[in-house]
C-alpha cells in the first residue's frame, strides 16, 4: 500500500505518516512569529554584548553536584560498566574513565516485569560537563561534539550493555535512547543516554512492525520517496540518513540500515561504525539544540534510528503537523556541507 501524499507543479503539498496516521502539510512559515516559545534563548543568542567566561569557581560549583561528573561517583548508582582513559588518545581532563554505565534510579519498566532485576540503564557519554572555555552553564558537552571516533566508540558500548541486558530471559527488546537539553526532557545537563530493555516489543516499535506487515516494502518506499524529494542526507555502505517528512516534529531525521534486519549487537565492527558515523553526522548539524533520537532494533524490522529537532515549536493538531517549506533547502545546504567535511 504506498505512502499517502501530494505532489503539486513538482512540490510535496502533504504526506501520511504510515505509522502513527499524522499527516504533514508543508506549509510556509517564514513570517509566522515564534518569539513567545523561542524568545529568550534568541535574545540571548544575538545579544552583541560579550559574555564573560564562566568563572573556575562556578566551573567547580556546578561540577561538584553532578552525580555523571567525574569523582562523583558516589553519587550515582553503582558502575556496572566502563571505558577507561586509558582507550583514548585524547584529552578527558585527567578522569580515569571515558564513558560508563549504570543503573537508572528511577527505571523506565517495572522490575516486576523483567525478572525483578532493574532493566534502565544510563551510559555517561563523556566525563566532559561543559565545553571548552564555557560562557553560561548552558555551554554544555554535547553528542555532536564528540569526536566521531568517540561517538563510534559509544555504540559499542552500548552493544556491551544491551548484551548484558539480553542476557536477562525475561528482556525481548532494547531501545537506545538520547534526551539532549531541558526542551527535550533531559533530567540531568551531562551529557548521556540511556539504554531501556522491555518484555514485550515496546509501543514504538510494535506500531512499526504492524506497519510494516501492512506494507511490507514501506522502509523502501519511504526512502524512495525522500530520493525523489531531495531530502537525503547520505547514502552509502549500506546506511541511508535524509530529513524525515513524516518525523514526529517538525525538524526530524531517520537513520536506517534497509538491507538489515536486527539488534546493534548482531553488526559487524563496520557496520557498526558506518551506522554510529551516520548518526553522529546529523548530531553535528543539529550541534547543541535540544534533541532526542531513539535507535529502534528488533529481529522484524530494518535498524533504524529518529532523531529530533526540539528547539522549534512543536503543534500537532488533530492530527496534522505543519513542515516548513524551507525543509528542502535546509537539506540541500546541509548535503553539501556533509560532502565537503
Amino acid at each position: 500500500m504506498p505512502i499517502e501524499h501530494e505532489i503539486r507543479d513538482g512540490h510535496l503539498l502533504w504526506i501520511k505518516n504510515p505509522i502513527s496516521g499524522v499527516v504533514s502539510y508543508v506549509v510556509d512559515l517564514s513570517a509566522k512569529s515564534f518569539a513567545f516559545t523561542l524568545g529568550t534563548r534568541q535574545s540571548a543568542a544575538s545579544s552583541a554584548e560579550p559574555r564573560p567566561t564562566l568563572s573556575v569557581e562556578r566551573i567547580r560549583e556546578v561540577t561538584s553536584t553532578c552525580p555523571f561528573c567525574p569523582g562523583n561517583e558516589n553519587l550515582a548508582p553503582r558502575e556496572l560498566l566502563r571505558v577507561g582513559a586509558e582507550q583514548f588518545e585524547a584529552r578527558h581532563d585527567g578522569a580515569p574513565w571515558v564513558i560508563r554505565a549504570f543503573n537508572n534510579l528511577f527505571p523506565r519498566i517495572p522490575d516486576q516485569l523483567t525478572g525483578d532485576r532493574n532493566e534502565s540503564y544510563v551510559v555517561i557519554e563523556d566525563p566532559r560537563h561543559f565545553l571548552d572555555h564555557p560562557r553560561s552553564v548552558d555551554d554544555l558537552t554535547y553528542s555532536g561534539a564528540l569526536p566521531e571516533q568517540h561517538f563510534v566508540r559509544l555504540l559499542e558500548f552500548d552493544c556491551e550493555v544491551i548484551r548484558r541486558s539480553l542476557a536477562n530471559p525475561a528482556v525481548h527488546s532494547i531501545v537506545v535512547r538520547k534526551n539532549q537539553g531541558r526542551e527535550s526532557g533531559a533530567s540531568q545537563p551531562h551529557a548521556h543516554q540511556q539504554i531501556i530493555g522491555a518484555p514485550t516489543a515496546l509501543g514504538a516499535l510494535e506500531a512499526e512492525i504492524t506497519a510494516q506487515q501492512r506494507d511490507p516494502g514501506l522502509w523502501h518506499e519511504l526512502i524512495d520517496l525522500v530520493r525523489q524529494f531531495g531530502l537525503i542526507l547520505d547514502e552509502s555502505d549500506g546506511v541511508v540518513s535524509y530529513a524525515s517528512p513524516i518525523g514526529t516534529f517538525p525538524r526530524s531525521y531517520d537513520v536506517i540500515m534497509p538491507e538489515f534486519r536486527g539488534l546493534l549487537t548482531e553488526l559487524s565492527s563496520q557496520e557498526l561504525a558506518n551506522f554510529a558515523r551516520a548518526l553522529h553526522q546529523i548530531l553535528r548539524i543539529l550541534g547543541p539544540l535540544p534533541l532526542d533520537y531513539e535507535i529502534h532494533q528488533s529481529p522484524e524490522l530494518p535498524l533504524h534510528a529518529h532523531v529530533n529537532a526540539r528547539l522549534f515549536p512543536y503543534s500537532n493538531v488533530a492530527g496534522t503537523l505543519n513542515l516548513p517549506s524551507t525543509l528542502f533547502n535546509n537539506t540541500a545546504a546541509a548535503r553539501e556541507k556533509l560532502k565537503r567535511r
